[in-house]
């Protein structure tokens, strides 16, 4: 199914469901899939917001799309770091963001990524190119990358939250010879030999 997705749409976004298991393991089933589903809607509020609220270091939708146009696959994380944790909090903000098991991807495969950053009035230029640079050690070399930053006056001093879009990842499961290995331990798993002689047995009685 994603690999035909993949072939009609700019971007396929994928958000591995078994990775809930690490998320939200002891939840009930519905609330486990409500975990996924509001992951989903604060990254996607988080691209609203990126292209149309002003920023310091502006982004807007010509970043944005070119990023995910013709990209294939994406990844979106989501990270932040608190108040209590100001000493560190850039480097802690990225690796919460990078280290999201729904962000379940080879980073270095990435081609382009869209990086933004958003923090109070105390947040430094320093703690940005941090970030920055942090994302830029993770990826391709060769791998465009565009950033911005933006002030929100109502967060919570000292905290910083940052959110990656990573296009162009490889997934291996969602290859083609991914797809094929699976269809073929499938195909391993069902004995059609003894399904037959079933019926057969069925019909003899």
């Amino acid at each position: 199914g994603l690999s035909k997705l993949k072939k009609v749409t700019d971007t396929t976004i994928v958000i591995p469901n078994d990775k809930l298991l690490t998320v939200a393991p002891d939840l009930p089933l519905n609330m486990a899939f409500r975990v996924s589903d509001e992951i989903l809607a604060n990254a996607t509020k988080g691209i609203v917001e990126m292209v149309t609220k002003p920023g310091m270091v502006n982004l807007d939708f010509a970043d944005l799309r070119s990023v995910l146009k013709d990209s294939g696959y994406a990844v979106i994380g989501v990270g932040e770091a608190s108040a209590a944790q100001s000493k560190d909090r850039a480097i802690i903000a990225i690796e919460n963001t990078l280290r999201s098991p729904l962000l379940d991807v080879d980073l270095s495969t990435a081609k382009r990524a869209l990086v933004n950053i958003i923090g109070g009035e105390d947040l430094t230029l320093r703690e940005a190119e941090t970030i920055f640079q942090e994302v830029a050690s993770r990826i391709s070399d060769e791998a465009m990358l565009k950033w911005g930053a933006r002030i929100e006056p109502t967060m919570q001093k000292s905290a910083i939250k940052v959110m990656v879009v990573l296009g162009g990842v490889e997934f291996a499961d969602y290859s083609e010879v991914g797809i094929k290995k699976r269809i073929a331990e499938q195909e391993e798993e069902i004995d059609l030999d003894e399904i037959f002689d079933s019926k057969e047995e069925r019909k003899g009685k």
